[in-house]
């Protein structure tokens, strides 16, 4: 899944940016000795610093308050991990890999510039139908192409790539510079918590009426086992009169073995949702509210 960078986030990735160039640009800056060079043979090389020792409190503050938007709004995550600053020059690489503990949801905002010095660079990840590939009734004796396998997608500047971390995933080989000023910039880290939440004037407790009486239904519902896992959401809203009038899915990221089968849970768990609040009467208040409640399902 691959979100381009909101209007909030695309100035500020400029910004961070230039502060970079202005430390990096400096041979005698302090700022610049707080680099690690993460070395793990036939995993990961590359240059890394955590995001809030490099660059001034207030930009990072600023980050950090764009991309926690930014996980409410479309994700249903209330957290983010740790923020990471990582630069790819020549013979930085990640191989293919999983995140599973982190959060259910992997971020990497590019401040790459914007005439690439480099080769390589791009984000790889797994096609998801290569993971149940024996299950799609593959044709004997078809043949497949790295790019049938692996999608490449480049550090564009600005550029936020939102992804399911358990996708194995990683960094091609970079080439062609050793000059950190030239090679490839990231931001990157999880968003993490995904738990129910309110705005607008709705009570908690009204909340959590409907939502504890909503638990019982999911367990009728799906009295047999869940077999897709990962992690959905959804957005209710609320009129005045507290009458229920749109829901919304947000990101999901539902995935089994069988595909087919994962769209099925999916449509059986959004017409629960909407079976459910559509018909539940909340108080009445002032104005609107929404209620943003994320679901993960695991094995």
């Amino acid at each position: 899944m691959t979100y381009t960078t909101s209007t909030a986030l695309k100035p500020l990735a400029g910004k961070l940016r230039a502060e970079f160039d202005a430390i990096m640009s400096d041979p005698h800056s302090p700022d610049r000795f707080q680099w690690d060079w993460w070395h793990l043979p036939g995993r990961y090389t590359h240059l890394r610093a955590p995001a809030a020792h490099f660059f001034s409190a207030d930009i990072f503050d600023k980050l950090e308050s764009e991309l926690l938007a930014f996980g409410r709004e479309h994700l249903g995550c209330q957290e983010i991990s740790p923020i990471w600053l990582s630069c790819y020059i020549e013979g930085c690489e990640q191989r293919l890999h999983a995140d599973r503990p982190h959060g259910p949801w992997a971020f990497v905002l590019s401040l790459s510039p914007e005439e690439l010095a480099y080769q390589g660079g791009e984000t790889m990840m797994v096609r998801p139908e290569i993971l149940s590939l024996w299950n799609q009734g593959v044709p004997a004796g078809q043949a497949f192409e790295e790019t049938e396998i692996v999608e490449r997608i480049p550090a564009q500047p600005g550029r936020l790539l939102i992804f399911d971390p358990r996708i194995p995933h990683g960094v091609s080989r970079v080439s062609g510079t050793l000059d950190p000023l030239k090679g490839r910039l990231v931001l990157h880290g999880w968003f993490a918590q995904p738990s129910p939440f309110v705005e607008g004037p709705l009570s908690p407790e009204a909340a959590e009426a409907a939502l504890s009486a909503f638990d019982d239904i999911l367990a009728e519902t799906f009295s047999t086992g869940f077999e897709a896992t990962g992690t959905t959401a959804y957005r209710i809203e609320i009129g005045a009169d507290g009458k229920v009038t749109k829901i919304k899915q947000l990101a999901t990221s539902f995935m089994s073995a069988e595909r087919e089968k994962s769209a099925e849970e999916s449509k059986k768990l959004t017409k629960a949702v909407r079976d459910h609040f559509l018909k539940w009467k909340f108080p009445k208040a002032k104005k609107s509210s929404q209620i943003t409640l994320p679901l993960s399902f695991e094995r």
